[in-house]
């Protein structure tokens, strides 16, 4: 995976209808997931047909979600395992030191001694907190490193992610 500066960012996948109304489960890929609540438009599929949403709520462990204008089980039914998007536009501003996964990716990992490590190329979600993949420059091995903000990670500018990390080749 390359560094992504797409117009649309996947946030989730609409599942199996619920009732009879046009509800559906969902699965987000927003964290907290019920963070998909905040966007009011989304974009179906590959064409990237404008949807509204009516409402996102959690239903025990579920989250389920109703468009307006879908009504019936049928509507509903046709877009299940559709993707959801949004516009990159539509993402919150974020604070000092935060990044969206799609903005690191694709950036090269340095060390305070000055390792070039290589670039990320996928972001993990590991329980408390992320970890970058990194590639290195032969494309040989991965290396992971958590994005830590000031344990191991120093600074991101420039394209490039000053991390506190030692080499184990």
């Amino acid at each position: 995976m390359s560094s992504q500066n797409d117009e649309y960012i996947l946030v989730a996948k609409i599942g199996k209808p619920v009732g009879l109304k046009g509800w559906a489960k969902v699965n987000s890929f927003t964290r907290p997931e019920e963070n998909l609540k905040e966007y009011k438009k989304f974009y179906l599929g590959k064409q990237k047909k404008i949807i509204q949403q009516e409402f996102v709520k959690k239903s025990g462990k579920t989250l389920i979600l109703k468009f307006k204008d879908i009504n019936s089980i049928e509507e509903i039914e046709m877009l299940k395992n559709t993707d959801l998007f949004i516009n990159a536009l539509d993402l919150p501003k974020l604070k000092k030191n935060e990044f969206y996964w799609k903005d690191l990716i694709g950036m090269e990992v340095i060390s305070t001694k000055g390792d070039r490590f290589g670039k990320v190329i996928e972001m993990i979600e590991a329980g408390s907190r992320d970890v970058m993949r990194i590639k290195d420059k032969n494309n040989k091995k991965s290396i992971l490193i958590p994005f830590e903000f000031g344990v191991f990670v120093e600074e991101v500018k420039n394209n490039q992610i000053l991390v506190n990390w030692d080499r184990d080749d």
